[in-house]
């Protein structure tokens, strides 16, 4: 007869069953991009008490060595002592001085010398001298030249040449002869090494420029993955603080609960086989503790690795003080990959190969080109027997030249230019397919980082629920105890529940930061977001 009943039962269960579970349960599903949204929506979210001041040291530590450390001051240690960052530091250096070396093809050039000679020599011609007579001339000779190739190409150069000559040769203008000349050279190419855009006479130029913007980009890199790695450690130092306080709690409530068993049996309330479980309990408790000690040490050292601090410092204990905070935010997959695309260190680094392959391909297509340059030389010449009036000669222009030239130098079959644009043109198919798969791998990454983070803030939710209830199951149990209803096996059993439910939050909670900044990591924007600035000192 009641069977009959129960399949009518159903239907008024199963119709507000769905009105009133539905809409917390609903929206999770209706907008799964930002699952992190409909985390946001608990805004109200009460840490437990445990997680409302920093953790405490256990009492072996040294109090009075203590380093508070938080968390903006343990990232800094990281970037100013990991020995990786360091050495990017020198490469931006270094890079940013090749600019110069490549540059330095466009600096004026200064050229001098200086030249004496003597000889004697019997005459060529009866005008020169007679038989057996022997000849001397002495000469000396200086010049400067300054030399310049400009970024159009051009290449300029002035010289300033002067001569003196002593004869006794009959066919001499003069015993004591002084020459001196003025010449400006203007070469410019019209075809090979040059481009109207000026990309090709300056393609080193520009290739230095870029390799040195590669170089800020690895270093970025190195930096996020640095931060990435340190911050982990800090968090994974307090959850190691922090559990080892909810062991303290725990053993504490094992201490009280043997205490009470004792107090029952003494009273006659309970039989004294009961003293057994308590003490069991107690005794795993203690266990417990003394291994979340020694993860506190493990968990140290790792942070102190990270940090790259000196051995002399690695005997004091470490102690964070920032406060883990559950702050849920809204994120979609497609807005982050836009920022992504925008910030990611190692996507503009592939796009500077693509641009510095692209230079490339420009240079190997201009050397298949003639050499085709077009030249123009001006010339002033004096000469006296006095240096002074050949001096004059010149400043009045006495005898001027000039000269133009066009200058073909051509390879008619061209085979190793066409060979070398060929190599070039298929690297920078690799070049783009290279980005073009680093763009489908970071969109995989942003997907999985806004999923992680939504799942974490969920877990978060779901973990402070299991801890409410845990709280409160306990709490019905020990007044069922008190009443002769329960027993200290169940008593254990919800104080594992809860302590299981604490850390359960607490971890929660971290891998939620945790969470947080892979996403910036995966975003590109997790120096920003840490306040992070780069600065290059140059080295001398």
């Amino acid at each position: 007869p009641r069977a009959q009943p129960t399949p009518a039962a159903p239907p008024p269960a199963t119709t507000p069953a769905p009105t009133t579970p539905a809409p917390p349960t609903t929206p999770p599903p209706a907008t799964p991009p930002p699952t992190t949204a409909t985390a946001s929506a608990p805004a109200a979210y009460e840490p437990p008490d445990f997680m409302t001041t920093p953790p405490a040291l256990p009492e072996a530590a040294d109090v009075a060595a203590t380093w508070r450390l938080d968390l903006a001051e343990a990232l800094r240690l990281a970037l100013a002592n990991n020995l990786g960052v360091a050495i990017e530091r020198t490469s931006v250096d270094i890079a940013a001085r090749g600019v110069d070396v490549a540059g330095g093809a466009f600096e004026p050039v200064v050229t001098a010398r200086v030249a004496h000679g003597s000889a004697q020599s019997p005459p060529d011609t009866s005008q020169a001298g007679a038989a057996g007579d022997l000849l001397t001339t002495r000469t000396d000779d200086w010049q400067l030249g300054v030399g310049e190739l400009l970024p159009t190409g051009t290449r300029l150069g002035v010289d300033f040449t002067n001569g003196r000559t002593r004869s006794t040769a009959g066919t001499a203008v003069a015993p004591l002869t002084y020459r001196s000349s003025v010449s400006l050279s203007v070469t410019q190419p019209l075809l090979r090494g040059f481009s109207l855009d000026l990309a090709v006479p300056r393609v080193d130029v520009l290739r230095a420029e870029l390799t040195s913007e590669r170089a800020r980009h690895q270093l970025a890199i190195t930096a996020v993955d640095v931060l990435e790695r340190a911050e982990a450690a800090y968090w994974d130092l307090e959850r190691a603080l922090y559990r080892y306080a909810l062991d303290l709690r725990s053993r504490q409530r094992a201490d009280d609960q043997l205490a009470l068993t004792q107090r029952q049996i003494a009273a006659g309330l309970m039989p004294p086989s009961d003293l057994l479980s308590a003490e069991t309990t107690l005794a795993q408790r203690r266990l417990q503790l003394v291994r979340a000690a020694q993860d506190i040490d493990a968990a140290t050292d790792r942070l102190r690795a990270v940090l790259h601090l000196p051995r002399a410092e690695w005997a004091r204990p470490l102690l964070p003080t920032a406060l883990p905070r559950f702050a849920p935010e809204a994120v979609t997959a497609e807005d982050a990959l836009a920022q992504a695309l925008a910030h990611r260190p190692e996507l503009a680094q592939l796009a500077l190969d693509l641009a510095d392959r692209g230079l490339a391909v420009r240079k190997a297509e201009n050397a298949e080109r003639p050499q085709l340059d077009l030249g123009l030389a001006l010339s002033l010449i004096g000469q006296d027997a006095s240096y002074t009036n050949t001096l004059e000669q010149l400043g009045r222009a006495d005898a001027p030249g000039y000269a133009v030239s066009v200058n073909l130098s051509w390879t008619p079959l061209g085979r190793a230019a066409t060979a070398t644009t060929a190599i070039e043109r298929g690297r920078e198919r690799l070049a783009a397919l290279a980005r073009d798969q680093a763009v489908q791998d970071v969109w995989l990454a942003v997907r999985d980082a806004v999923r992680a983070l939504g799942g974490a803030a969920q877990q978060v939710e779901a973990a402070a629920r299991f801890r409410a209830l845990s709280t409160q199951a306990l709490e019905v149990e020990q007044r069922r105890f008190l009443s002769g209803s329960s027993s200290n096996f169940l008593i254990a059993q919800r104080q594992e529940e809860l302590a299981s439910a604490q850390l359960a939050e607490l971890s929660a909670v971290l891998d939620h930061k945790k969470a947080a900044a892979a996403l910036l990591r995966a975003t590109g924007r997790l120096l920003d977001a840490r306040h992070v600035e780069l600065a290059v000192k140059p080295t001398r």
